[in-house]
């Protein structure tokens, strides 16, 4: 079964992975120390007695979407793994597999969503000088366009006002000058 944990948690890299186990949601090894720290729940271990013990922790499947929430405002990442199989009495381990990942940028669901609060997704391209940018708010379907041209363009253009929360962009030197402009958690993606 832990094998099975850390080749999803492969492939998909930088998520808290969120990984069903009957009733329960359940992060181990870093996932764990993470989660246990950030949520405030209690760090437990698989495999003590093994010299050798895995760190983990979890939260009940009915409760999942409220912690969720709180680790996604923090600026997390979070892919939700489920069980896509009965578990059977001749099974010992059923396939997963993640069904969904949540990001500051993409919450869709109510309860991630902070009322009158926009969730804007931001994606920007330089060429050049030129510098564009759109931000769309998925709670809203509110869609914002923007080009400038110069090296300071984004800042001249008032982006920093927009309350972005996930930005997908393809320059490094766009990535930190945004960053700079947010004054809360900003997932960046790679391009």
């Amino acid at each position: 079964m832990l094998r099975q944990y850390q080749e999803l948690k492969q492939q998909h890299p930088g998520t808290l992975l969120f990984f069903r186990l009957g009733d329960f949601y359940e992060l181990f090894f870093d996932d764990a120390l993470t989660g246990s720290r950030e949520l405030q729940i209690t760090l437990t271990a698989r495999h003590k007695e093994s010299g050798n013990p895995v760190p983990m922790c979890g939260v009940p499947h009915h409760s999942a979407a409220n912690y969720i929430a709180r680790l996604v405002r923090k600026g997390y990442r979070v892919a939700i793994c489920e069980q896509t199989e009965e578990a059977g009495k001749t099974k010992k381990l059923v396939r997963r597999e993640v069904v969904r990942i949540v990001t500051p940028g993409t919450p869709i669901d109510p309860q991630l969503l902070e009322a009158h609060e926009p969730v804007f997704l931001a994606a920007v391209c330089s060429a050049g000088e030129s510098i564009g940018a759109a931000f769309l708010d998925i709670s809203t379907g509110e869609f914002r366009v923007t080009q400038e041209t110069g090296r300071d363009s984004l800042l001249l253009a008032g982006i920093w006002e927009q309350v972005t929360s996930e930005l997908l962009d393809g320059k490094l030197i766009v990535r930190h000058v945004l960053i700079q402009c947010f004054d809360h958690p900003v997932t960046v993606r790679p391009d």
